[in-house]
């Protein structure tokens, strides 16, 4: 085995890292075709300014376009009428990652991504209060609404985390149905990308990750393989109630193109989501970068030290690396944000 040469063949004996760089590469060389390159000023999505009072944003997930913007505007609708009603910032938070999960156009709940084996659905969920109470499921499977698994970790347990079969096991205890939660649009995706199989199997180069070797699912492999492109990503919901307290949540059906048991930065503390008494954050995109980089974080500590909202997330998302996908949206005490380096739909609501 050639260990510094690695790339010259796709024999046995590659080191588990080389596996995960290849993950990687696959990830990026084969994702679809990249959006601009995305740099200060020039980001395909920018929005935000000063805004009092109640107040909610919502996103669909980087990558999904305008033409499904009224998904997440019809969330951030429900979420401020919790928040009018007298709800609080969790609860409105909440009202909107359900409405997303409800939505079978968007990659959680009901929408979300059907594995490589075709059958497969983990789903990973979070929340957060601007009091710092957080909780999250992870490969959680057979619920419909994640994010309110996660709720109920949060009232009902002394954990942060539950995970696998665990979490599963634990929803259906409190009392959430087990159900499946496909719709004839995740399989209609599922098998749209299931078309690249001999295109991407009969490729020599060692750019393509050989899911045939660390094929680790139950069962044998379909005769198919997932096309690499994806359509949308995490769903997720910040808000602001009236006395100026916040939320973030978080909802996504994961990656197609994964080994089973992956878990991205969604219920990853300080990654995917983080609020606190400045305000909330919530990320999409490139689940292992915002990992790396505690996006959701460092973006708080940003508006913590006094960048405007609008500012802290256009900043994140143009210092990301353009190779990757990523989108953020924040609220603070005086107004809100969003941004991303690929088209995303988004919606705001404020009294």
């Amino acid at each position: 085995m050639n260990r510094s040469g690695g790339r010259k063949r796709r024999g046995a004996g590659r080191p588990p890292l080389g596996v995960l760089a290849l993950l990687l590469a696959t990830w990026v060389g084969l994702g679809g075709a990249p959006g601009p390159v995305a740099s200060a000023g020039t980001l395909p999505t920018l929005g935000g300014g000063p805004r009092a009072g109640a107040l909610v944003v919502t996103h669909g997930g980087v990558g999904s376009g305008p033409e499904l913007a009224d998904g997440p505007r019809a969330a951030a609708d429900s979420a401020l009428g919790v928040l009018v009603g007298g709800g609080s910032a969790l609860d409105a938070a909440l009202a909107g990652t359900v409405k997303l999960e409800n939505d079978p156009r968007f990659n959680a709940g009901t929408g979300a991504n059907i594995r490589l084996d075709g059958k497969t659905i983990q789903m990973d969920a979070s929340i957060m209060t601007g009091e710092g109470r957080f909780a999250a499921v992870a490969a959680v499977e057979r619920v419909r609404n994640p994010v309110l698994v996660a709720r109920a970790v949060m009232d009902s347990t002394p954990h942060l985390l539950l995970v696998g079969e665990g979490a599963t096991r634990f929803a259906h205890k409190v009392g959430f149905a087990d159900v499946v939660p496909t719709c004839p649009e995740a399989e209609a995706r599922y098998r749209a990308r299931m078309r690249r199989q001999a295109e991407l199997f009969g490729r020599g180069d060692t750019t393509v990750f050989d899911w045939r070797r660390y094929w680790n699912f139950p069962g044998e492999m379909p005769a198919d393989v997932l096309e690499w492109r994806k359509r949308g990503d995490t769903v997720g919901t910040v808000a602001r109630d009236r006395d100026g307290r916040f939320a973030a949540t978080l909802s996504t059906g994961g990656t197609s193109v994964t080994l089973y048991g992956r878990v991205g930065d969604v219920p990853v503390f300080g990654a995917g989501l983080y609020a606190g008494p400045a305000g909330a954050v919530a990320c999409t995109g490139e689940g292992e970068e915002i990992i790396r980089r505690a996006i959701a974080r460092a973006v708080y500590e940003r508006l913590a030290g006094g960048t405007p909202a609008r500012e802290a997330v256009e900043e994140a998302a143009a210092d990301f690396p353009p190779r990757f996908d990523v989108g953020v949206i924040a609220v603070d005490r005086d107004g809100w944000g969003v941004a991303a380096n690929r088209r995303m739909a988004y919606g705001v609501a404020g009294e």
